[in-house]
């Protein structure tokens, strides 16, 4: 990365300098390029006529087309690319005039490099933010590279980081009962020594400070007891994982022992427990309800599911988020969290009500686990599933979705 800093007077903003550049350039290319009789529309007349080969010409037309600046420049040649282009149209007998248009435009587009980015790499990500069109492409390549960098620095990754919540009405009046199964599907290290934590349970309100609620139950009875971590051994790979309990103060946490490298020692860790008569009325304290899932490991895939009983009615149009890990740590719902707010491209699908099951190819036996979640003393019927799926999230991050919790005289809604 190479940084010249400049501060010229007469500098524009970047947003309108790099608009102003691929306007130019798109102008210039499309005059010169039909000033020596080919049509910019079509890359076999540029080829034929200008003399380059199909990917150039591809590019070359792609440019001429795009309205989107991002897209444009993203299909600018290299500086090799553009010295074969210019050069090509001179030889094939381009107008003096409309190749020196030409060339400005090119140095006018190393100008906005050398002055805004440094490279053209960072230009290229600079520019993303000019335009939603092919973000969610964008947003995916950049993530393959943040994702194998991450599991070399970090030393581990997994294929699919899995979350699932159900909501569905308690007991209690004013409460409700949460069944939470995460899981870590195709884990491997790619270091021997690394550890990870797999399952920690706290409950927080809005600032931040410890709910008191009542402990939580293991969903599979054979792991239950403070000293075992709450696993779904049935969705667990063969041998079962081997967890290390860890106390701090008030929080429990168990995490995936040292272990071989590879797809030798890859496994597949499923926790899941549920939470009895968790207050879900509005107070001073407390006016959200989220349900997220710290993205901390290197994952293709974050599959974050919520199943919300149908008489929670305040819950139905959740809002999804994904908020930066790097940065100062804020309360949970405290307004100073959303300096760390990231761009979202991913948007949340309700898939109606209806029975299981439900199509998640990405995860083996998906519909088993949910039922296990069901069958420990929640009704199935009557919820409605709103599925967040992201391909290669970033890290460390958080996400998941918030819902703005009842008011007190809401809070006695009960499923019948």
């Amino acid at each position: 990365m190479t940084t010249t800093p400049t501060t010229p007077t007469n500098l524009l903003p970047f947003e309108a300098d790099a608009v102003a550049v691929v306007r130019a350039v798109r102008a210039a290319f499309s005059e010169i390029l039909t000033g020596a009789g080919a049509d910019p529309h079509d890359p076999q007349s540029i080829g034929r006529v200008v003399g380059l080969n199909k990917n150039l010409a591809w590019k070359v037309s792609k440019i001429v087309q795009a309205d989107d600046p991002s897209v444009a420049l993203e299909q600018m040649p290299g500086a090799a690319g553009l010295k074969i282009f210019l050069d090509s149209l001179e030889r094939s007998g381009a107008a003096p005039g409309h190749l020196a248009g030409a060339r400005r435009a090119v140095d006018d587009y190393e100008r906005l490099i050398r002055v805004h980015s440094g490279d053209r790499q960072t230009l290229e990500m600079m520019m993303t933010e000019l335009s939603p069109s092919g973000r969610r492409e964008r947003d995916e390549q950049h993530r393959k590279l943040l994702f194998q960098g991450g599991s070399y620095v970090w030393g581990v990754q997994t294929r699919v980081n899995l979350k699932i919540g159900l909501v569905g009405p308690s007991s209690r009046q004013g409460c409700l009962d949460f069944a939470s199964v995460n899981g870590l599907i195709d884990f491997r290290r790619i270091r021997p020594d690394v550890t990870w934590t797999m399952a920690s349970r706290r409950s927080r309100n809005d600032d931040g400070s410890e709910m008191a609620t009542a402990a939580s139950e293991p969903i599979d009875a054979a792991f239950s007891g403070p000293e075992h971590a709450p696993l779904m051994g049935e969705f667990c790979s063969r041998p079962l994982p081997e967890l290390r309990r860890l106390v701090d103060g008030t929080t429990t946490t168990f995490e995936l022992v040292e272990g071989p490298v590879g797809n030798t020692g890859a496994l597949t860790c499923v926790v899941g427990a549920i939470q009895r008569c968790i207050p879900y009325f509005r107070t001073p304290e407390n006016r959200w309800g989220e349900h997220s899932a710290l993205c901390d490991i290197p994952s293709e895939l974050l599959v974050l599911d919520v199943f919300l009983h149908r008489s929670f009615t305040f819950a139905m149009h959740p809002e999804a988020f994904l908020y930066s890990e790097l940065r100062a740590s804020y309360p949970y719902a405290s307004p100073g969290r959303e300096r760390n707010r990231l761009p979202l491209n991913e948007p949340i699908q309700s898939l109606g009500a209806g029975p299981l099951p439900l199509a998640t190819p990405e995860v083996p036996r998906y519909n088993q686990m949910v039922q296990a979640a069901f069958a420990h003393g929640l009704e199935v019927g009557g919820f409605l599933r709103i599925p967040d799926e992201g391909s290669l999230p970033g890290l460390p991050d958080r996400a998941g979705a918030a819902v703005r919790v009842a008011r007190g005289e809401v809070a006695a809604a009960r499923a019948r």
